[in-house]
């Protein structure tokens, strides 16, 4: 079976003289490995299109019997040349994608992802400027859309708005808050601050293009990282 689909590039690597193996980021199918037989020689199939962090409309045959996938030809649509040229931009562009590497990503969860790592590359190439927080805030958004969206508006018990609360904890296990008089109904339990929590759900509502020049005080960055980090431990077992 064969079918045409525009993927990103995530990882290649060479696996005989003259073949590549190339991960990639399908919005069908999430996370494929396909071969590039040839792929180190072709100039007519694989012109400048093998490289990480291309995106590419790739013609793909699938093998069921022998279950793997190959590359038969593709045309390179975009190589964020002016990205890979910024070192500070491609350092956080690498980072978005080792986080991503690490999870599983079912098929009805892939086209968000895809859509998710395109936008952030295109912000990450044309972006005027960019916080340095940005690969944490893509790590928050991928736990997200995994399906672990928490729950952050209002304590878990007692539901006292969180706006009321003088001291939130972030119960990670959960994906859930719970005030200080309800905390013994917490199970691991992270002390933070309003502040922390807000942002988190900011960052629920909006996409790469609204990141771009959030940089907020470092007392929040820090909750923030803590709190995203147990999270994605807990459930994904990114750290």
């Amino acid at each position: 079976m064969e079918f045409t689909e525009k993927v990103l590039i995530l990882r290649t690597g060479k696996f005989r003289e003259s073949d590549l193996w190339v991960r990639l980021l399908s919005p069908s199918k999430g996370i494929i490995t396909a071969f590039a037989f040839g792929g180190c020689k072709s100039r007519r199939r694989f012109c400048g299109c093998l490289d990480t962090l291309n995106q590419v409309l790739f013609r793909i045959r699938q093998h069921p019997r022998k279950k793997y996938y190959s590359l038969e030809e593709g045309t390179l649509i975009n190589a964020f040349i002016r990205l890979k040229n910024r070192y500070s931009r491609l350092g956080m562009a690498v980072n978005c994608l080792r986080f991503l590497q690490h999870i599983h990503i079912y098929p009805e969860e892939s086209s968000a992802i895809y859509s998710l790592l395109l936008d952030s590359l295109h912000i990450l190439e044309n972006g005027e400027e960019v916080s340095s927080f940005f690969p944490l805030l893509f790590k928050a958004r991928l736990i997200f859309a995994q399906g672990y969206k928490p729950y952050l508006d209002y304590c878990a018990s007692c539901k006292k708005d969180l706006m009321a609360i003088n001291r939130p904890y972030f119960a990670f296990t959960e994906g859930k808050i719970y005030c200080p008089g309800c905390l013994k109904l917490a199970t691991q339990a992270i002390e933070t601050n309003f502040e922390a929590i807000s942002f988190l759900n900011k960052l629920q509502q909006a996409g790469p293009k609204e990141w771009v020049v959030w940089n907020p005080p470092p007392q929040v960055r820090q909750n923030c990282a803590k709190l995203v980090d147990a999270f994605g431990q807990y459930h994904l077992g990114l750290s």
